[in-house]
């Protein structure tokens, strides 16, 4: 990862995914764990080989003994591995006779014997290929057999030797379950599996029609199945037939079930599907893993609509520099935006409703617009497409009606002194609630990260965007809620702030981050993350004249379940005491916020000169 070598982050959690060296201040050196501060439930673990610190939810705690690799696999401390997966401190039941653990969460009852490689769920036996062991007078677990039996997803990195844990099933999203659960055939060519079920989760291969894949757990419109070179991922339902399952003999789906094209996203997290979630769909699946979508539009299958209330007129026309967009619908409807790169596109949803009639293409031709494109995207439920293929990085603005049967929408693109209007920016102040962040020097990093974060949203509307605040208050917001209300939004960016820390007072300066490739994710985006980093760090660094640590790149959580360009900036140290003194003054905080929205500018001035041709 770059700049590894010259790297100060103090932030424990943060420091394990960059390999840096952690310590712990005097007053972490307490063993802890997260016991009831857990009711809101586990969304991160981490462990790191060799380290006593853990992290829940990027919360640090202390164990009185440290992980290792024994035989291949990690082995954690079980009280503490049992207590960071959520299972209550009752729950853990330590039979010292026969040297058995048993471990309950929810439905889920979890068995595993000191000596033995086989681990029970729910009374079904699995064979692992190392078993739980005393060391010093300490049980220890292997951590990847125990936290997928209690429905976890493992992710492990060699480099910095650390074991992630997320739940496979988001919080409310469902239950997970192990265990042998039969076969999976794929029904489609160049299906993406996903390192967890959701859109907004990466994917880690593709597979192909006939493929035959072992399932280890299920969720609603997901599978996890065991990969033909070994790991773990995700697989959508629709494209799957389950062993035994009769398919007709024919390659397409069965009658009444989705089709290619269908929204696959239903109860699930991430919003839009990406090519290879819909198998092959006549159309190209996206190339290799990550890319966006080449045509977000599925075949026309509008000869099939039979009931259901349909678009019954859309209208475009040019008013100066504005495309004036008007729908109407028999019947009401919800609608979604979002923006496509490479070519640029403006998509629109419109769900609870479909097609009719309108033309399948419209010739536009206005400043902002070369040609519309619709299409039935799905039909459970019903939702028309709206293609624009805009000539640059428009802007709109959208008005539904009272009665949800009319859509009005103006689309332009921004002059170059305008470029922040209509722009949708998430603003994110780092922790918050009973999550203080970091603290030095008398200070709290939740209360300045507030305190520069509503400025910078200030600042941002006064010049025509539409910042979106994750949090206004102190109060607790969990990491992915902060990235579903930017997805959910169709943000433009996704800014985090935070303020730094390091167990050495002299460490100083100011970074910002972009997603590391271990986060996997669209290239495209990464790179025009890097292009907002590089703006804003320029910034912050002439405006407040701290040293400059550049842009790194890290696997954080905010960063790597974002859809749109992401950063996340760390304006100084808090345990620096020059660097705490500044964070106390208005001054500093007026330009760290105006570098922040300026950097912001400058990254959108460019994207509109290339967009333009200039």
């Amino acid at each position: 990862m770059a700049g590894v070598g010259r790297m100060k982050k103090g932030k424990l959690y943060q420091a394990l995914f960059r390999g840096a060296v952690t310590c712990l201040t005097a007053g972490l050196l307490l063993l802890s764990w997260p016991g009831s501060s857990l009711a809101g439930g586990v969304q991160e673990v981490v462990f790191k080989v060799g380290e006593k610190n853990y992290f829940v939810n990027e919360k640090s705690f202390t164990m009185d003994a440290a992980p290792f690799i024994a035989q291949g696999r990690t082995y954690v401390p079980l009280r503490y591995l049992a207590l960071a997966l959520n299972v209550a401190e009752k729950d853990i039941q330590w039979d010292k006779n026969t040297r058995t653990v048993l471990l309950t969460k929810d439905s889920v009852t979890v068995k595993l014997t000191v000596g033995s490689k086989t681990i029970t769920v729910n009374g079904q036996a699995k064979a692992m290929d190392v078993a739980p062991v005393i060391k010093d007078g300490r049980s220890y677990l292997p951590a990847r057999y125990v936290a997928e039996a209690l429905g976890y997803r493992v992710e492990w990195n060699q480099q910095n030797r650390t074991v992630r844990m997320e739940p496979a099933a988001p919080p409310g999203g469902g239950q997970s379950s192990s265990g042998g659960m039969g076969q999976v055939v794929v029904q489609g060519n160049g299906v993406n599996v996903r390192s967890g079920p959701g859109l907004q989760h990466a994917v880690v291969t593709q597979v192909n029609r006939g493929e035959r894949l072992a399932v280890l757990g299920k969720v609603p419109d997901w599978y996890q199945v065991q990969l033909p070179g070994g790991g773990t991922g995700w697989i959508v339902a629709w494209y799957v037939q389950e062993e035994g399952q009769s398919t007709d003999g024919r390659d397409s789906p069965i009658a009444g079930e989705p089709v290619p094209g269908d929204d696959i996203s239903r109860g699930t997290p991430g919003g839009r599907p990406q090519p290879g979630d819909g198998g092959d769909q006549g159309r190209d699946p996206g190339g290799s893993p990550g890319q966006q979508p080449q045509d977000p539009l599925p075949p026309d299958n509008r000869g099939e609509q039979t009931q259901g209330p349909a678009v019954t007129r859309l209208d475009v026309t040019a008013a100066g520099k504005v495309t004036r967009v008007t729908v109407t619908a028999g019947g009401a409807m919800t609608y979604h935006v979002f923006k496509l790169a490479s070519p640029d596109r403006l998509v629109v949803d419109l769900t609870g409703v479909r097609p009719g009639n309108v033309p399948l293409e419209m010739p536009v031709n206005t400043e902002a617009v070369n040609k519309l494109r619709v299409g039935w995207f799905s039909r459970s439920p019903d939702i028309t497409r709206l293609v624009f293929d805009v000539k640059g990085p428009v802007r709109y603005r959208a008005s539904l009606s009272a009665d949800g049967r009319t859509l009005e929408m103006q689309i332009y693109i921004p002059d170059p002194g305008d470029v922040l209007r209509d722009v949708v920016i998430a603003v994110d102040p780092g922790h918050g609630g009973p999550d203080p962040g970091a603290l030095g020097n008398g200070l709290r990093e939740k209360d300045i990260t507030l305190k520069m974060a509503l400025r910078v949203a200030e600042l941002l509307s006064a010049r025509g965007a539409r910042p979106l605040l994750t949090r206004s208050g102190d109060y607790d917001v969990g990491l992915y809620e902060r990235t579903d209300m930017a997805n959910r939004a169709g943000a433009d960016l996704f800014v985090s702030i935070h303020i730094n820390a390091n167990v050495n007072p002299a460490v100083q300066g100011t970074a910002t981050y972009i997603l590391s490739p271990a986060g996997g994710g669209d290239p495209n985006r990464r790179e025009e993350s890097r292009k907002l980093a590089g703006y804003i760090q320029a910034q912050l660094v002439q405006r407040l004249g701290l040293e400059n640590d550049g842009v790194l790149e890290a696997n954080f959580a905010v960063l790597r379940t974002s859809l749109m360009p992401a950063v996340l900036v760390e304006v100084a140290y808090i345990s620096n005491p020059r660097e705490a003194a500044l964070l106390t003054q208005d001054w500093f905080v007026e330009e760290t916020a105006q570098g922040i929205v300026q950097g912001i500018v400058d990254y959108l001035s460019e994207r509109l000169d290339q967009g333009s041709g200039n």
